[in-house]
Order: C-alpha cells, then sequence, then structure tokens
C-alpha cells in the first residue's frame, strides 16, 4: 500500500495510465458500476466520491498497520453502508 501512495499521484505513472488500454477499460468498468444506470450530477458525485474515499482510506495513516484482510473487509463493509447495501 505504500508503494500506491507513492505511485497514485506520480506525474509519469499517471500519463501511463492514461495511455494504458487495460486500464482505461478497468476504470470504465470501475465507474460503469458505481455508476449503474444513472448518469444525473448526484450519481457522478456520488459515484466520484465512493471512488476517491477508497483509493485514498487504502493508503491512509490511520489504517497502515492494518493486514490487508481485515482493511478489505473494513472497506467491504463502509462501501456497503456508504451504498445503503444491506
Amino acid at each position: 500500500r505504500g508503494v500506491v501512495s507513492v505511485l497514485q499521484f506520480d506525474p509519469v505513472i499517471i500519463r501511463l495510465q492514461a495511455e494504458h488500454e487495460p486500464f482505461q477499460r478497468f476504470i470504465e468498468r470501475l465507474y460503469a458500476a458505481l455508476l449503474g444506470t444513472e448518469a444525473g450530477v448526484e450519481a457522478r458525485l456520488h459515484a466520484a466520491m465512493l471512488s476517491s474515499a477508497i483509493s485514498v482510506a487504502v493508503m491512509h495513516p490511520l489504517v497502515a498497520d492494518l493486514d490487508a484482510e481485515t482493511l478489505r473487509a473494513q472497506l467491504i463493509q463502509m462501501s456497503r453502508r456508504m451504498l445503503d447495501l444491506p
């Protein structure tokens, strides 16, 4: 997770990801899953906030001591809560 925090905001990595077709397809699928059939302002903002929360949470210093399994379980639980899922 520490490496991710460095690479995620690296300008070279950002450019490479923008040019990498498989990564772009992954992002499109991710956004489609988050948006569902909605494309309005509220749905897009909700998707942006959820994806941002997850991407920053995994590398936040407050959870640096969590093992991968615990972090994953908590992320799923919190994501379900944010999405109002059972």
